[in-house]
């Protein structure tokens, strides 16, 4: 359930920025992108307390976090053609490399 908890707040997330980016492309847009962006960005702070419930929340946004910003990186690269520079490449693996290593690091919740 975990699993489903951090996938579905790395979508939302991904989803708000994506709104984001699109209302900012232009000025006729930009209403619709803020208050989509919001709706999901804002509404999956809800799955963040679930998360905060189910695990140490150090560990919880630390994942939650860190994974959002890796996918939603990705999307933007794949939807806009942004092309991240390899400075940035080492700067989403130490993100990723600073995940792992905070999930090894993890002691179990005890319940």
């Amino acid at each position: 359930m975990t699993l489903v908890l951090l996938s579905a707040f790395w979508a939302m997330q991904v989803v708000a920025q994506l709104f984001f980016k699109w209302g900012s492309a232009t000025d006729g847009r930009w209403l619709p992108g803020f208050i989509l962006g919001n709706l999901f960005g804002a509404s999956s702070i809800w799955l963040m307390m679930k998360l905060y419930t189910r695990m140490n929340p150090n560990l919880a946004l630390a994942l939650a976090g860190g994974g959002a910003f890796l996918v939603t990186q990705l999307a933007l690269a794949l939807v806009f053609h942004s092309r991240p520079t390899g400075v940035q490449w080492l700067g989403f693996a130490a993100v990723a490399a600073g995940m792992v290593v905070a999930t090894l690091a993890a002691k179990p919740e005890s319940t």
